[in-house]
């Protein structure tokens, strides 16, 4: 009973105790000024326990603007996300080509690098091309394209000058779709019988991304005596302004091609939406095999395969015939330009589609140029 009533005592004390120290305190007052942010860290360098990405964050971006449904369909990503991944971004880019020579192209954190301006480095653990690549929305609070800057192309024969490649939003993608350099390049002046030309590498082309300049009818090897045209789609107002994406991100309902899946074909049949654009064939287009460009390509892609295996320059797998312990020797040495231009067009992939007249011409003057007279 005794303790009962001492721990009642402390009870009412303590009561007591806190109600004296309210009085005394007031009524609370107004808040203070909002401190500084706090010191983020550097993206280039981040210390322990520094949150970071590779730019920083955007302040006052609203997460849920690109991550929840009920919120915001304009920014919501996963359709986008499913369209990607049924993409050769996302399936054929061979990610694990992630040296610092190969990383800017075939991932995505070394594309950030080159498009920062940082020294590229080789990516032990990397990501396919993806949405980072393109778009940068933790630290511009929107889905704007990472970069519109023109791009200068290596140019593949001598005596041409590097070209530009400027066609609006077309140009982040040939940020990669452009060429390499190649070694030793060819020559349309050396015509003599004993100019030669000594090719030591199985893989003699400007590499797989020659689409840019095939739009834009550029690093083709131009024969003597030949002309030499480029297609409507080279000049259109419209591809100028839009780029790659008028035709290639079009959408379509029903139709799993197109949009971020950048393909021209799905299980529903090709993607025409862009083709037939008002300012474009405006409705003219039924097929991707537009007035049998894709089967004239094929055809004459094949006549020249023929005339580089009769000459044992190429093997039937269509590798080239050669390497550093046996070098391919070709004489004169302007005739290499016909081994060049079937791997540009055959590297374009689309079959004459993106410059039907610059194709063409390439593949009629290689054959011409290789076939025997009478």
């Amino acid at each position: 009973m005794k303790k009962l009533r001492n721990l009642l005592r402390l009870l009412v004390a303590g009561v007591l105790l806190v109600g004296m120290f309210a009085a005394c305190e007031g009524p609370e007052g107004p808040a203070g000024p909002k401190g500084d942010k706090g010191d983020q860290g550097d993206p280039g360098d981040p210390g322990p326990g520094s949150v970071v990405n590779w730019e920083g964050f955007k302040e006052g971006i609203v997460c849920a603007q690109c991550h929840n449904p009920d919120y915001d369909t304009l920014y919501y990503v996963w359709g986008i996300r499913t369209q990607w991944l049924q993409s050769k971004h996302a399936n054929g880019g061979a990610y694990f080509e992630n040296s610092s020579t190969c990383g800017p192209c075939h991932t995505t954190e070394g594309f950030v690098q080159q498009s920062l301006g940082q020294t590229i480095t080789g990516q032990p653990i990397s990501s396919p091309i993806g949405c980072f690549a393109c778009h940068s929305p933790h630290s511009r609070a929107d889905f704007s394209l990472r970069t519109v800057e023109p791009v200068t192309m290596l140019a593949g024969v001598v005596g041409e000058a590097d070209p530009v490649f400027d066609y609006g939003k077309g140009n982040l993608c040939a940020n990669c779709h452009k060429p390499r350099s190649i070694n030793p390049k060819p020559d349309p002046t050396k015509t003599a019988d004993t100019d030669t030309i000594t090719i030591t590498s199985s893989r003699w082309y400007q590499h797989y991304g020659v689409q840019g300049p095939m739009l834009a009818g550029t690093n083709g090897f131009e024969f003597a005596g030949y002309s030499y045209s480029n297609s409507y789609h080279t000049n259109s107002a419209e591809i100028k302004a839009e780029g790659c994406g008028i035709c290639h991100m079009a959408l379509e309902e029903r139709n799993p091609a197109g949009g971020h899946t950048m393909l021209m074909e799905g299980d529903e049949g090709e993607l025409l939406v862009g083709c037939n654009l008002e300012g474009c064939h405006g409705g003219a287009v039924e097929e991707l095999d537009y007035e049998g460009v894709q089967t004239q390509t094929e055809e004459l892609l094949d006549s020249l395969h023929t005339l580089l295996l009769d000459r044992n320059w190429i093997t039937a797998s269509g590798s080239i015939n050669a390497s550093s312990s046996s070098p391919l020797k070709i004489a004169p040495a302007y005739l290499s330009g016909a081994l060049y231009n079937y791997f540009f067009v055959e590297h374009d992939l689309s079959f004459g589609i993106h410059n039907t007249n610059y194709t063409i011409d390439l593949l009629e003057s290689s054959i011409e140029v290789l076939s025997p007279t009478e």
